[in-house]
C-alpha cells in the first residue's frame, strides 16, 4: 500500500499524464492478443483523429486509445484509411479495432461490435458572437423583435379601444375635453395613455358619472396592466440583447443557416423542410458566419468545438444544445476478445474528471468539456 501512494504521488508531481502500474487497466480477455502485434485502423476526422505539425497522429480518439492501449500492455500499429475502406477491414476482420470518430448506428451495430462510448454529442448550432462591436446592432435587432411589436401593438390597440370607449360617453356632454370627430378619439387616447402611466396632466377630464366609472376602472387596471407589459418588454429586449435570434434549433427555420455540403447536418435538416446554404468545408460556413452571410451556421458539436478552438475563439459561439444525438466508440470485428477488455480500461479512465480534461481539453476548449 506503502508503494502504492508513493507511485501515486511521484505521478502527479513530476508527470500528470502518467500512469501508475499499480492502476492499470484490466488484463486483455485473450491472452493471445499480448503476444501480437495488433493491427489498428484509422481514418482522419478532426478533433477525434489528426496529424500534428509532424505527421504524428493526435486527436482525442487516438489519444484516448493509446492510453488505453497502454493500461492493457498492447503493442500495436496504425494504419490510414478512408471511411469506408475501414468499415470494410472492421466486417472482415483485417483490423482489430477501428479509432476514429465513429458514431454507433443500427447498420453498423449489425455488422460489428463496439466498445462503450466515449462521446456522446449530437449536431450542434454556431452562431456569430457579437459580444462588444456588434452591440448596437443586436439592439437594433432587439428593438424590431416579432415579441417586442407585439407587446406595443397589444398596448396601443388597448389604449385606443379605452380612448374610444371614454370618448364615446363624454363628446357630447364635454366637448372642450374630448372634440366631435377624429379629434376626440385622439383626445381619448391621449387621456388613457396618461392615465395609465398616472402623468395626469388635467387636461382632459371625464365629467358624467359613466365616464368617471370608466376612468375609476381603467386607473385600477392600468397599475396590473403597466407592470404586465413593462415585464413583457424588458424579458423580451433582454432575450434578444443577449441572445440573438438563434437560440435552438426550433429557430433555425426561419434564419439563414449554413451547412456543409453532403454532411449529417444537411440530410438532417433538409428532413425537418428547413432552407439550408451549403459550404465546401466547416471553415468556408464559419467565415460566412462571421462575414454576416449567416445567422447560424449546423455541424457535428465538437467539430464546431474544435474550429473555434483552434482558429474562432472570440468571434463564434456554439450553443449549448445539440440535437440528432450521436454516440462515438471504437469498431470491432464481431465477437472480438479484445472488446470487453478496452470497454473496461476505457471507462475508468474516464471515470475522471481530470482526466477527461486533458484529454478533451487541447481539442475542443473548456467550452465542451462536460
Amino acid at each position: 500500500m506503502r508503494i502504492a501512494r508513493v507511485c501515486v504521488l511521484l505521478a502527479l508531481w513530476f508527470w500528470p499524464g502518467m500512469v501508475c502500474p499499480a492502476f492499470a487497466g484490466p488484463p486483455v480477455a485473450d491472452p493471445a492478443l499480448a503476444d501480437r502485434t495488433l493491427h489498428v485502423g484509422v481514418v482522419v476526422a478532426p478533433p477525434f483523429l489528426d496529424r500534428d505539425d509532424n505527421g504524428q497522429y493526435e486527436g482525442v480518439a487516438f489519444d484516448l486509445w493509446s492510453d488505453v492501449a497502454h493500461d492493457l500492455g498492447l503493442v500495436w500499429k496504425a494504419t490510414e484509411y478512408d471511411l469506408e475502406a475501414l468499415l470494410a477491414a472492421v466486417r472482415d476482420g483485417s483490423v482489430d479495432v477501428a479509432v476514429s470518430a465513429l458514431s454507433i448506428t443500427p447498420e453498423r451495430e449489425s455488422e460489428m461490435d463496439f466498445s462503450q462510448p466515449f462521446y456522446y454529442s449530437g449536431l450542434g448550432i454556431a452562431v456569430a458572437d457579437r459580444d462588444g462591436a456588434g452591440v448596437a446592432g443586436r439592439l437594433v435587432r432587439a428593438v424590431f423583435a416579432s415579441s417586442l411589436l407585439l407587446y406595443i401593438g397589444a398596448l396601443l390597440s388597448l389604449l385606443l379601444v379605452v380612448g374610444t370607449v371614454i370618448w364615446a360617453i363624454e363628446h357630447r356632454r364635454n366637448p372642450e375635453h374630448f372634440r366631435p370627430g377624429g379629434k376626440g378619439i385622439g383626445d381619448g387616447v391621449w387621456w388613457s395613455a396618461v392615465t395609465m402611466t398616472s402623468v395626469g396632466y388635467g387636461d382632459a377630464t371625464p365629467k358624467s358619472l359613466a365616464g368617471r366609472t370608466v376612468a375609476l376602472v381603467w386607473m385600477f387596471a392600468s397599475v396590473a396592466l403597466l407592470a404586465t407589459f413593462t415585464a413583457g418588454i424588458t424579458s423580451s429586449l433582454t432575450v434578444e440583447t443577449m441572445s440573438g435570434v438563434v437560440h435552438g434549433p426550433d429557430d433555425l427555420h426561419k434564419v439563414r443557416t449554413g451547412v456543409v455540403g453532403d454532411a449529417a447536418a444537411e440530410e438532417a435538416l433538409t428532413l425537418s423542410h428547413i432552407g439550408v446554404r451549403r459550404y465546401e468545408t466547416v471553415d468556408d460556413g464559419l467565415q460566412a458566419l462571421i462575414r454576416g452571410e449567416l445567422d447560424a451556421f449546423v455541424h457535428d458539436q465538437p467539430i464546431l468545438h474544435y474550429y473555434q478552438h483552434r482558429s474562432y475563439e472570440g468571434q463564434t459561439h456554439i450553443l449549448p444544445v445539440f440535437f440528432d444525438p450521436q454516440l462515438y466508440g471504437f469498431a470491432f470485428p464481431r465477437d472480438s476478445a479484445l472488446r470487453k477488455s478496452v470497454s473496461v480500461a476505457m471507462l475508468r479512465r474516464l471515470e475522471n474528471a481530470e482526466y477527461r480534461k486533458r484529454l478533451l481539453g487541447p481539442y475542443l476548449g473548456r467550452a465542451a468539456i462536460r
